[in-house]
């Protein structure tokens, strides 16, 4: 599985005789190191870009604190990186308006080998307390700006969370900068290919989440996942916030931003195509808790959608158009999505049914129904064929649309036919290969 961000690597970066290891699967960054020390060369190609954007005055001040934490540190048995890394992040803030417009690529590799160099000096405090304050100072000034170097400032917010290891809690707080600023930069489309990895990942950042931590994590991922024009995959990680509310508070459930993300969730499954479960989405708390008020009405909508019929939509309808002008749903795709589901019902625990059958459930002619059954096939509602020749459908299988006690009821019957078939058939077998051992003696005489 992967680790981090990006297919390349971290170039290892030497400072004061110790370096990283080089690690797999992150994100590339350079920095010459020659022989002198690499935070000398740092605070050397500050002072030039100091001197460039503020003059030598800024340049002398610079210099001279620096001069000053590294001397003295230097002398010391251990070198304390925390002085000369705050130092260096104080005047990183403007050095992205160091970039040209023109011709700026030798000056981005320069500043991407700053940060790199502060970013390994980062890993080298030695207090926790300085590794949590440097990391939220570093992953506020990287995402400062939307608008100067939106593409650096990410890319460094990745090399960032790809230098902790995996179960370190700082990777979970600059993964949630990672995704928030490639929103705000509309970037997010460079953060969409590593959401597979999310799974994995948080299970490395278990013990560090809290259940709201996550909550908020599947309800922003939606959200701007859903500003791609993704509107299915931001369903589902919407359907995953909503699993995080099980057994929560009901002052928790009211919550304002909770019943808008329940009405969006429940408008989302009404007209997204694709979604036709909803007994999965019925048992949620926070859509029993939107049952409860004047949003009750997209709830009995999904509750058609679970059980009900054509004929049963077209009454919701009549009740309840303001309803579907209120929340922009579809009266033409509803009746659609209704029309496969009830399919699925007339399929369920038949092997076969007329076509005639078919469009009295549908409620159309019996010419019109067959371009239904062929959609219901090619979208895995019903696996089966038509038989052209007899009018009829012929089913293997179909969509349950819930699984209840009747379906429960049903599943334990086909077991215990299956199982009677095996077992019929294993006594055959038995009795052959008794009869065959017998010789053909024994045939005869049978």
């Amino acid at each position: 599985r992967s680790t981090g961000f990006g297919s390349t690597f971290f170039v290892v970066v030497g400072v004061r005789d110790r370096s990283w290891a080089c690690r797999g699967g992150e994100m590339a960054t350079y920095i010459v190191v020659g022989e002198a020390d690499a935070t000398v060369q740092g605070a050397e190609w500050l002072q030039m870009i100091l001197l460039a954007q503020q003059g030598e005055e800024a340049q002398l001040k610079f210099t001279s604190r620096f001069k000053a934490v590294h001397t003295d540190l230097a002398h010391t048995r251990q070198y304390n990186y925390g002085p000369v890394f705050e130092l260096f992040l104080d005047h990183s803030q403007d050095l992205f308006t160091a970039i040209p417009e023109a011709r700026g690529e030798d000056r981005v590799k320069e500043v991407e080998s700053f940060f790199a160099l502060v970013l390994s000096m980062l890993l080298m405090l030695e207090e926790a307390d300085q590794i949590d304050k440097g990391t939220t100072r570093l992953c506020e000034i990287l995402k400062s700006s939307t608008t100067q170097q939106p593409d650096l400032r990410l890319r460094l917010l990745m090399n960032l969370y790809n230098a902790f290891t995996p179960t370190l809690e700082f990777r979970y707080r600059v993964f949630k900068y990672i995704i928030d600023y490639a929103h705000e930069a509309n970037l997010f489309d460079q953060v969409m290919p590593y959401l597979e990895y999310l799974d994995p990942w948080m299970a490395d950042w278990e013990i560090h989440l809290s259940v709201e931590d996550k909550r908020t994590m599947f309800r922003d991922i939606s959200k701007y996942v859903r500003a791609l024009g993704k509107r299915v995959e931001s369903f589902l990680h919407l359907k995953r916030y909503h699993q995080l509310f099980q057994g929560a508070k009901a002052s928790e459930l009211s919550d304002k931003i909770v019943t808008e993300c329940t009405i969006q969730l429940l408008t989302d499954a009404i007209s997204i195509p694709s979604v036709i479960q909803f007994d999965d989405i019925l048992s949620f708390d926070t859509v029993k808790e939107l049952s409860k008020g004047k949003e009750s009405g997209l709830v009995k909508l999904c509750e058609v959608f679970l059980s009900g019929t054509v004929n049963s939509l077209r009454d919701f309808q009549k009740k309840n158009e303001a309803l579907f002008m209120q929340y922009d749903l579809s009266v033409e795709d509803a009746m659609s999505k209704i029309k496969l589901l009830t399919l699925a019902t007339l399929a369920h625990n038949r092997s076969e049914m007329t076509l005639a059958d078919v469009a009295k459930g549908l409620e159309e002619s019996e010419e019109g129904v067959e371009p239904w059954v062929v959609r219901a096939i090619s979208e895995g509602i019903i696996d089966g064929r038509i038989d052209q020749l007899n009018s009829k459908v012929l089913v293997k299988s179909s969509f349950l649309r819930k699984f209840e006690k009747d379906e429960w009821a049903f599943l334990d019957g086909k077991l215990t036919s299956w199982i009677d078939n095996l077992e019929n058939v294993i006594k055959f077998i038995g009795e052959q290969k008794v009869l065959r051992e017998a010789g053909p003696a024994a045939i005869t005489t049978n």
